[in-house]
């Protein structure tokens, strides 16, 4: 809830939204969660702009609505955003398996951040492109050609600490 408070200027304010926060909280939530599993991002947005934007003069009947109404507007967006541009998990890339480990390349690549060593093998190991591991990543083409050249590194100093030469 300090986020939100931090968004506020007034001591006044911050009295009015706590009251908000506490009385609409589960309904904004059960709202939400009608519309959007992930009901705990479009709550987030939905309390972020009622700070910024809307807070209302006092709890009440107008209030309620205008909470439920935030909260509903939120998860539809949040919704329709999923719809538009879909996440997949690396689990679920068909050939995104890690490779054996057996080795040092595997080990070397066994101690890399999970970020480093999900790039390294959608490129390297099942032969996507840049645009293609941005689209499944959601990063930019210059994003994941970054972080590749980040992960190359780390794991040249991988391997050079276990005392392998590339």
């Amino acid at each position: 809830m300090l986020i939100y408070l931090q968004a506020l200027d007034s001591a006044e304010d911050r009295t009015r939204f706590e009251a908000l926060y506490t009385a609409y909280r589960g309904l904004m939530y059960h709202v939400a969660y009608g519309i959007v599993k992930n009901e705990q991002d479009a709550v987030h947005t939905a309390f972020l702009s009622l700070a910024e934007h809307a807070l209302p003069p006092e709890l009440g009947p107008r209030a309620r609505c205008l909470a439920v109404t935030v909260a509903e507007r939120k998860a539809i967006d949040l919704y329709r955003s999923k719809q538009r541009h879909p996440q997949a998990e690396l689990e679920e890339v068909p050939g995104c398996a890690a490779p054996p480990s057996d080795g040092t390349l595997a080990g070397a690549m066994a101690a890399l951040p999970p970020r480093y060593r999900e790039v390294l093998l959608l490129k390297y190991y099942n032969g996507y492109s840049a645009a293609e591991i941005a689209g499944l990543l959601d990063l930019t083409p210059g994003n994941v050609r970054q972080l590749t050249a980040r992960a190359k590194r780390r794991l040249a100093a991988e391997l050079a600490e276990r005392g392998d030469v590339i």
